[in-house]
């Protein structure tokens, strides 16, 4: 019996080691506040970018704001400590890297159960509004948020718990997004690839603008700013657009949002989408051009964007 009692805590050790670890790391703090400064970093360079909901959506439940921002990367991009200066209001980026159109649909419903709003700002990119782009990683972040025992042996806190652990060991920064390319190559993936994974399937999403529709419905109803914008990308991947055929549903995309709320788009050619060194590659653009969109979406002081009547 004794033996057969030390075969079982043996094989359990491994199991229980690591039950401990993530309580006291908590990568998503599920479990209890972080105050650990460097913990506190750790979980931005990590837990935050292998499961960005997750990690948003458990700091929003915490401490919601007024003024909420939607989108993928290129609205993540956006700092809400900006939009809280202008406005006035506390501010919140719930954008996500690699976000689709559902995430931001459900971001919405979620955040607005939680909090009254004041203020919202969608950024969506042609490349988002697709049927085929529909992949939602909210539901599940969320039902992990609301249950610390599923989120203790999820596969996020899991790896989080263990690449948190090798950091502070080695006491190496560990860069879990960091693309194999130099930037010519990742520019060239970005376009051959990412883009024409993208628009090779283009569907218009139906069932996607009803739901945007609601949102609409929703902020006139309860007097709510709501404000469309379309983040620059640079003309390279634009072309993408015309190389697929897909004026026409471009221009379907820019005339549904207009008729959505206050509508903003930056992303066609000009000096600013002309020159790469405002950007990091097709997709995203640099902090001086996110201060020019925040900075106008806010203000309504109108210098490079435009509208579409």
């Amino acid at each position: 019996m004794k033996y057969f009692l030390k075969r079982i805590l043996l094989f359990s050790s491994p199991i229980i080691l690591y039950i401990l670890a993530a309580l006291i790391i908590d990568p998503y703090n599920i479990i209890h506040k972080e105050h650990n400064q460097k913990l506190i970093e750790l979980k931005s360079q990590i837990s935050y970018k292998l499961n960005y909901p997750l990690y948003k959506l458990k700091e929003y439940s915490d401490n919601p704001t007024d003024v909420i921002l939607l989108g993928d990367s290129r609205t993540n991009k956006l700092n809400p400590k900006t939009f809280d200066q202008l406005t006035n209001l506390n501010t919140t980026n719930l954008a996500y890297g690699g976000g689709t159109l559902p995430e931001i649909i459900e971001t919405f419903w979620y955040a607005a159960k939680i909090h009254p709003l004041k203020q919202v700002y969608i950024g969506i990119n042609f490349n988002l509004y697709s049927a085929n782009n529909n992949r939602s990683r909210v539901t599940e972040a969320i039902e992990l948020k609301n249950s610390p025992f599923s989120c203790l042996f999820s596969q996020y806190c899991f790896k989080s718990t263990m690449l948190i652990i090798a950091s502070l060991v080695t006491n190496k920064t560990i860069n879990v997004e960091k693309p194999n390319y130099n930037r010519n190559e990742f520019w060239k993936y970005q376009l051959e690839s990412s883009a024409n994974n993208f628009y090779r399937d283009y569907k218009y999403p139906t069932s996607y603008h009803k739901d945007l529709i609601k949102i609409s419905d929703y902020c006139k109803k309860n007097n709510i700013k709501l404000i469309f914008f379309i983040p620059p990308t640079h003309t390279d991947l634009q072309h993408k657009v015309n190389e697929f055929k897909l004026e026409s549903s471009e221009k379907v995309f820019k005339t549904d949002l207009e008729k959505l709320g206050l509508f903003y788009d930056f992303d066609y050619p000009n000096e600013m989408t002309e020159n790469k060194d405002n950007f990091s590659d097709p997709f995203h653009y640099n902090d001086t051009l996110a201060t020019i969109v925040i900075n106008e979406i806010v203000t309504g002081n109108i210098k490079n964007a435009r509208t579409h009547n």
